[in-house]
């Protein structure tokens, strides 16, 4: 990354965001807008990314937190993490579209990585330089929300 804009707000006045934008300048040269809203009055697809010759998008959240939120609990169903095909990704090309099989999801396995990496001295889940990277990038979008500018990156 070499430069980021972003504009961040909490428009219903909590104490967390509730709306952002972010520009992304890569090194490589691509850019990448980001946008997330918890208040949008129309919601769009959860996740959608545009090329110059496809598109990829995720109409709804992953059935994780559904799951989570009906209290089901990932030990108790063999299928946790498991998309039915209506809940899959799409890859838009045109007037072409064709769904995507989704990857089996497993948030508890994320922390079951965290503790033997800790406790036992496995490789962490996440390399510590690139959440070390993502942090760099999440404090510049927050200067740059603050002051209203571009902020460049250090390589």
């Amino acid at each position: 990354m070499t430069r980021v804009y972003a504009e961040v707000d909490a428009r219903r006045g909590a104490p967390g965001d509730d709306d952002a934008f972010l520009a992304l300048h890569h090194r490589n040269g691509v850019l990448s807008h980001l946008r997330g809203s918890a208040i949008t009055a129309a919601p769009g697809p959860r996740l959608r990314v545009l090329g110059t010759k496809a598109g990829f998008v995720v109409r709804d959240l992953d059935g994780q937190e559904d799951a989570l939120r009906s209290g089901a609990r990932p030990d108790e169903m063999p299928d946790w993490g498991y998309e039915p095909k209506l809940r899959w990704g799409r890859l838009v090309r045109g007037d072409e579209s064709a769904p995507v099989p989704s990857e089996r999801g497993n948030w508890p396995q994320l922390y079951a990585l965290l503790l033997r990496a800790l406790r036992d001295g496995d490789p962490p889940p996440v390399d510590p330089h690139d959440a070390v990277a993502t942090l760099h990038v999440l404090e510049a979008a927050r200067r740059s929300a603050a002051s209203h500018e571009v902020v460049t990156l250090s390589p």
